[in-house]
């Protein structure tokens, strides 16, 4: 994936297509309804992947995970010097489809137990 000009992202191979596609991004930051991840799978700090979600009401059934990887737990200070903790965050870019012929791009983030839609790419 390499960034172009005004803020849009080239993907080279989506979904395992070879075609080329110029996408934009939208920032939307919102709390997912419900994720279903895969079989077998423990809750909690396990790093499962979401097979399917809902967002605004639609179901999303994830085709293909693009790319998965966390920011580790940690700590800062806070403006008072005490510290602050930072769950661990499990991001994943999956294309999905929500039931209708047109497929999207979409980075899904858990921390602990709260998933959110972060971006689309469409």
């Amino acid at each position: 994936m390499n960034a172009g000009a005004g803020g849009r992202q080239r993907f080279g191979s989506v979904g395992g297509r070879d075609e080329e596609a110029t996408r934009m991004t939208k920032r939307y930051r919102e709390r997912l309804e419900e994720v279903e991840v895969a079989a077998g799978s423990a809750a909690g700090t396990d790093a499962a992947a979401p097979v399917s979600f809902r967002w605004r009401g639609q179901r999303y059934r994830v085709l293909v995970v693009l790319g998965h990887w966390h920011e580790d737990e940690g700590w800062w200070r806070q403006g008072d010097g005490l510290p602050q903790r930072i769950e661990r965050t499990d991001l994943w870019r999956v294309e999905a489809r929500n039931g209708v012929p047109t497929r999207g791009v979409y980075e899904l983030v858990r921390r602990g137990e709260q998933w959110r839609l972060d971006r689309v790419w469409d």
